[in-house]
């Protein structure tokens, strides 16, 4: 991976991001990981939730409803109001998870634009 232990030394030394391990018998098995964004417009900053992963084999044991839990913990403590995830609703796995870990749907027109900036 280019970069690789570099990137990941700046990403933890911002206090910005967030990255949670879930580990089983010292084996990372899942990662969360995500950013605090601050507002202009609002007294307290967003938890984004940009990516969850886990092994295969580790699926649908909980393991990611525990990742959710803790990185709301994290946001919590950082003072941020709320956190939030986007999915495509065809992702029936992430819907499941996201909802099991006590997500709510807000707005089901949601849609996503991107821009390229390379």
């Amino acid at each position: 991976m280019e970069g690789g232990h570099e990137n990941l030394h700046e990403f933890l030394g911002d206090p910005n991001c967030v990255l949670v391990t879930a580990e089983i018998d010292g084996r990372p098995v899942g990662q969360i990981l995500g950013h605090i964004l601050r507002r202009w417009d609002s007294g307290k900053p967003m938890l984004f939730l940009y990516s969850i992963d886990v092994l295969g084999e580790y699926r649908k044991i909980g393991i990611g409803s525990e990742l959710i839990r803790e990185f709301n913990r994290i946001g919590a403590e950082a003072g941020c109001g709320e956190s939030f995830v986007l999915t495509e609703e065809s992702n029936t796995a992430a819907m499941n998870l996201y909802h099991s870990a006590g997500g709510t749907r807000v707005f089901p027109d949601e849609v996503m634009f991107v821009w390229n900036l390379e």
